[in-house]
């Protein structure tokens, strides 16, 4: 959960003797719904606002020099949230310091977007600081208004993402580098958690794998069981004992006919007849198990913008024309992007009727499917042959013991029949 964004710029402060006494200072900040009570400026120690400073200004070397670290994405010491951080500096060398608060178990890299586009647009504001009459009070009230829209727009889209659709928990696990090889372990086989936890903290250090599985365990894709092992009286070892992660159904995004837009197209008089016709075109040549991977991978972008993905809602049950779309996107969204990216990804098509009147029509309505994983079936068996000792015991492909192998089958036979709605 969110818990506000505060904006700081950094100052010197040296004196004519030449001393120094760097300072934050706040120039606007705003809270979430859930922490009106709070003060932003007390969560955060000077210490925990310093180490980002340092470590976005101290940067990463590279042949060309230093580059500075705009942005950082990280959990701060002695204060118990994480951030989302970002350090800018301007022509005339003013420095700021912009900090989006979230509460410790919140899923960070999920918002980073959001965040990146309210800098990007608080960039024009900095930059009329430089000129800007700071002694007239009309002036500061106009760029702090600024800088406050923009925190109250981001909070609030935080807020929406946070509040996730069946559909959107899908996509998540597909919007991330780290979700994606957590179900490429899983497709394996049975895998025993500490073994899991130690394959992800290779991926990045202190990851959170109990947030990581969160949508795999919402959807009911995993299921966990505990081993008890097998004793091998000739090493004297206990192999196979601990707690299991089977994955039970694999998940795909792939697009569908809208079918109430079909329904609706076969009585619309201006565009039905042509928009059909490229429908029928579209899915003659559509085949999502080509690149499976790739594609719910291109999807899952689309499900998490908060303003596409009403969009899309809204375009399930009509075409509608180009010059009366209704305002149901934020007033920071452009449309013009916006069709052009749905376009290019060949989501919807726009058509032009006898009138010349352009139309929006929905070719792809965004689908998750679960598929029984097959093929997990034969690596049970494989692995399950295998010597114990034979080969690495922490590989992907190490042998799994008799019982967790039955265990897996038991898991896959009663949850066979499961139908997961979305």
């Amino acid at each position: 959960m969110v818990v506000g964004i505060i904006v700081y710029q950094f100052k010197i402060n040296q004196d004519d003797e030449g001393e120094i006494e760097p300072k934050f200072e706040e120039i606007v900040s705003e809270l979430s719904n859930f922490h009106q009570d709070d003060n932003l400026e007390d969560l955060l120690s000077n210490n925990d606002k310093f180490r980002l400073f340092y470590n976005h200004t101290t940067g990463i070397m590279t042949k060309k020099g230093r580059q500075i670290k705009n942005y950082i994405v990280g959990r701060l010491k002695e204060a118990p949230y994480k951030c989302l951080s970002y350090y800018h500096q301007e022509t005339d060398e003013s420095q700021y310091l912009i900090i989006n608060l979230f509460e410790r178990e919140s899923e960070v890299e999920l918002f980073e977007p959001i965040f990146y586009h309210m800098t990007e647009r608080m960039m024009p504001v900095f930059e009329t600081l430089i000129t800007a009459n700071l002694n007239d009070f009309r002036v500061v009230e106009g760029i702090e208004n600024k800088l406050l829209n923009e925190m109250k727009f981001a909070i609030f889209q935080i807020e929406r993402l946070s509040n996730l659709s069946k559909e959107q928990k899908a996509a998540l696990i597909y919007s991330s580098f780290e979700r994606m090889e957590c179900l490429r372990i899983l497709r394996e086989g049975p895998i025993s958690r500490v073994i899991f936890n130690q394959k992800m903290l290779e991926i990045k250090r202190n990851i959170n794998t109990d947030l990581l599985l969160k949508p795999f365990t919402e959807l009911n894709l995993i299921r966990r069981d505990w081993a008890r092992g097998e004793f091998n009286k000739k090493t004297g070892k206990l192999r196979g004992e601990g707690e299991f992660l089977f994955l039970v159904k694999d998940i795909a995004l792939v697009r569908s006919p809208p079918i109430q837009l079909v329904e609706d197209m076969k009585h619309n008089s201006y565009v039905g007849t042509q928009y059909l016709q490229e429908l029928y075109k579209f899915y003659q040549n559509y085949n999502p198990t080509e690149k499976i991977n790739e594609e719910s991978e291109l999807l899952a972008d689309f499900l998490l913008d908060p303003d596409i993905y009403d969009f899309l809602a809204l375009l399930q049950t009509r075409a509608i024309p180009v010059k009366k779309i209704p305002h149901i996107l934020s007033e920071f969204s452009e449309m013009d992007k916006v069709l052009a990216k749905l376009k290019e990804a060949k989501i919807i098509k726009i058509l032009t009727d006898k009138a010349n009147r352009e139309w929006i029509c929905l070719l792809a309505q965004i689908t998750p499917i679960t598929i029984f994983p097959e093929e997990i079936l034969n690596k049970i068996s494989d692995r399950t042959i295998m010597k114990m000792g034979s080969i690495d015991e922490f590989s992907l492909y190490s042998p799994i013991t008799k019982e967790v192998a039955n265990i897996a089958l038991d898991l896959l036979v009663s949850t066979y029949n499961e139908v997961i709605e979305f």
